[in-house]
């Protein structure tokens, strides 16, 4: 056993039962086969609408793009699922999409490109990173020239657009769906499990670094 393993094991002294079992649960129900990538989404109700779309889905990572605007979720909206995630920001497009290919995923750029995929075409085969843009412009030509691929979402109306939170929540509700009807292997490793579960303790238990210092002192003891 790891020492990381011995002092998750330590800390989950200090959660109750129920945490621990919810904590397993949600993890089991984890991927990070799919993520997003939002650019430059500056409205705090909706940076925090596709935050907790991302949780209650099962998204674990959110790629977040800083260059011209400051993203602030409104925590009122968001109902604490940043708490949950890993965030990663950036402050250029460029660094952000060179991070998810060198991982291994499909870049696909949400656009209303009619040549694109749909919901029910994308290819779920390897790891899928969703590209969605500001709430005005959409995605920067940077992204969209970069993208390995584009989706579309189905619109019967005369509005052409839907708000970013709900494209980001429709995309993801029936892309997870397919994903979990499928035989890829889309959850988390083990370590990434162990990894998480030390996280979400550290993020549960007040004043968590006091008590890990007993840990490490108890070891060197």
């Amino acid at each position: 056993m790891t020492a990381n393993e011995e002092l998750t094991d330590y800390l989950a002294d200090f959660v109750t039962e129920n945490k621990r079992n919810k904590i397993a649960e949600v993890l089991a129900d984890r991927t990070r086969h799919l993520t997003v990538m939002l650019e430059d989404i500056f409205q705090p109700h909706n940076a925090s609408a596709c935050l907790r779309s991302c949780e209650c889905l099962g998204v674990q990572d959110v790629h977040i793009v800083e260059t011209k605007n400051e993203y602030r979720p409104n925590n009122d909206v968001a109902m604490g699922s940043s708490k949950w995630l890993t965030m990663h920001r950036y402050r250029r497009t460029i660094s952000a999409l060179e991070t998810l290919k060198n991982k291994g995923y499909r870049v696909v750029a949400t656009t209303p490109n009619e040549d694109g995929y749909d919901l029910t075409t994308l290819p779920l085969d390897k790891p899928v990173a969703l590209l969605f843009g500001t709430e005005e412009h959409g995605l920067t030509d940077e992204a969209l020239a970069a993208a390995d691929a584009t989706m579309r979402l189905p619109m019967y109306g005369f509005t052409q657009s839907y708000n970013i939170s709900v494209t980001v929540a429709v995309s993801l509700s029936q892309l997870v769906a397919r994903l979990r009807q499928s035989e890829v292997d889309w959850n988390l490793s083990e370590a990434e499990i162990r990894e998480l579960t030390l996280s979400f303790y550290r993020r549960i238990i007040k004043r968590h670094e006091l008590i890990e210092e007993e840990f490490w002192s108890s070891r060197e003891s």
